[in-house]
């Protein structure tokens, strides 16, 4: 049996960060939005499922433990398609938006490069869902 192909995947630091987050705030999720720029891509933002409207055109990029969802801009999918995110934790100070600001934590994407197997694999899987799919 194949492993599955993911676009998005979590440390186990950044694990424990969003376990506190769902355990203070309830059911919580990611946006990943921004341009294409050189370097690592803009932090996300975590929020609370109750708080976030996806735009129609935004992606649901993959789930993460818990049942997260990770939703990116199409604008900033255009950028990291052919990448694989990992999200991450550093020190430092979070976005006042993002439900981590505060504890001196914040979390980080790191990206590599898709396999040429990978990219195949996921341009062959089905479209991501969009926010124009959502049930809000």
């Amino acid at each position: 049996m194949q492993n599955r192909i993911h676009r998005v995947e979590i440390t186990d630091r950044a694990e424990t960060l969003l376990r506190n987050l769902i355990e203070e705030h309830g059911p919580v999720l990611f946006r990943q939005g921004g341009d294409c720029v050189d370097g690592p891509p803009d932090p996300p933002v975590c929020l609370s499922t109750r708080q976030f409207r996806a735009d129609q055109a935004d992606l649901l990029l993959g789930r993460l433990s818990w049942h997260t969802e990770f939703w990116i801009s199409a604008d900033a999918f255009e950028c990291w398609k052919h990448s694989l995110l990992t999200l991450d934790v550093m020190r430092g100070e979070a976005t006042a938006d993002s439900l981590e600001a505060g504890q001196g934590l914040r979390f980080i994407l790191r990206h590599r490069d898709l396999t040429p197997e990978e990219d195949a694999a996921l341009a062959a899987a089905p479209p991501p869902r969009t926010g124009a799919d959502r049930a809000l």
